[in-house]
């Protein structure tokens, strides 16, 4: 059966509103969807906020999911408003610029966001990378694999950096690879062809995993925050 990206999204949209009627605040969807971005083995990562959240429904949320066709791709974030209000504003930066509404307003619920949020956003994610890059080069058996799923990230670090510098949100990667130059540059395009790593032998792993730490390093330090 083909997916058809905005019927899933009508259907998935008129059932959460039919299910949960006026608690709903908002709907929307991000990710690699949004961006156009997707594989067809690629997740759509909705965003459902009611005015609070309960473990009921919780479970009516799931039902509702395992009924929808394709239910396998639903995937995403969903709560209550007094916890999206209340979220550390470093962690739900991707969330309020990445969503796409299909109903109501983000505005309305999600804080408001400061450049200091955004900076805070490019530590944690570079922190988190660093710490996951150093944990896999010494421990992981299939570093291929593993280093494929820690390149995913790098976008999410660089959109913020971009952001931070610029003020500018920039959707996807092709279009944020042009605006970036050297060292953040070269880690981006590892990351569009990460797949790659696949093909590559023993040397040319390490060498990625030490750009990457290095680059992360970098960021945490502060090194990296002028990087052109």
């Amino acid at each position: 059966m083909n997916f058809d990206l905005h019927s899933w999204l009508e259907n998935f949209t008129n059932e959460i509103l039919k299910h949960f009627d006026k608690r709903v605040l908002f709907i929307g969807y991000q990710g690699s969807y949004k961006r156009g971005e997707a594989a067809s083995n690629s997740d759509v990562d909705m965003v459902v906020i009611l005015d609070k959240a309960d473990i009921e429904d919780l479970k009516i949320y799931r039902q509702i999911v395992q009924n929808l066709p394709h239910s396998e791709k639903a995937c995403g974030f969903f709560g209550g408003s007094q916890e999206v209000i209340n979220w550390p504003k470093s962690d739900i930066f991707q969330l309020i610029y990445d969503t796409a509404p299909l109903y109501g307003n983000l505005d309305n619920i999600a804080p408001k966001i400061t450049k200091e949020d955004v900076k805070t956003a490019v530590k944690n994610g570079a922190a988190n990378l660093y710490h996951a890059a150093v944990h896999s080069f010494l421990y992981d058996k299939d570093k291929k694999s593993s280093l494929t799923e820690l390149f995913k990230g790098t976008f999410f670090v660089l959109q913020a950096l971009y952001f931070y510098k610029t003020k500018n949100y920039i959707c996807t990667k092709k279009e944020l690879l042009p605006l970036l130059q050297n060292q953040d540059k070269e880690i981006l395009q590892l990351c569009i062809d990460r797949k790659n790593f696949a093909q590559h032998n023993d040397e040319e792993i390490e060498a990625a995993y030490n750009k990457l730490i290095l680059w992360a390093s970098e960021l945490i330090t502060e090194k990296g925050e002028n990087n052109k």
